[in-house]
């Protein structure tokens, strides 16, 4: 399952993965069973009543972004974003937990900055033992 954050994409350019589900709007809201949402479903979209209880999501929330991070998780979801920073590319990799055990625990023992400072590196390393 998919998250897309489009940031900076045009409005045509949805970013979307063959084989992946897009994330349905408030399906972690009604999937916790958030009292704000159970008192949204009970009225009509758009009405006054709907939009004065809706105002509660966005100034508000009971849940926080890491309640629904984690839940993402829990769900299998991933979230991916498009910075088009400039000179670097996006890359959507899987990769074996093993593997990210010990990406993280170097990037924790101070050997690297990040899991990309990292990953730069052993590229660098072997483009400069194969070459």
């Amino acid at each position: 399952m998919l998250i897309s954050f489009g940031l900076g994409l045009a409005v045509d350019e949805k970013m979307s993965l063959e084989g992946f589900s897009e994330y349905k709007r408030r399906e972690f809201c009604n999937d916790v069973k958030c009292p704000v949402q159970m008192k949204l479903n009970q009225q009509k979209e758009h009405s006054e009543e709907y939009e004065q209880i809706r105002k509660t999501c966005s100034t508000a929330c009971v849940y926080t972004t890491w309640q629904f991070h984690h839940w993402l998780i829990e769900k299998g979801y991933i979230i991916i974003a498009s910075l088009n920073l400039e000179g670097k590319a996006s890359l959507f990799a899987s990769v074996d937990k093993d593997l990210l055990n010990w990406i993280d625990e170097q990037v924790q023992k101070g050997k690297y900055c990040n899991r990309s400072h990292l990953i730069e590196s052993i590229l660098s390393e072997y483009r400069a033992n194969h070459v």
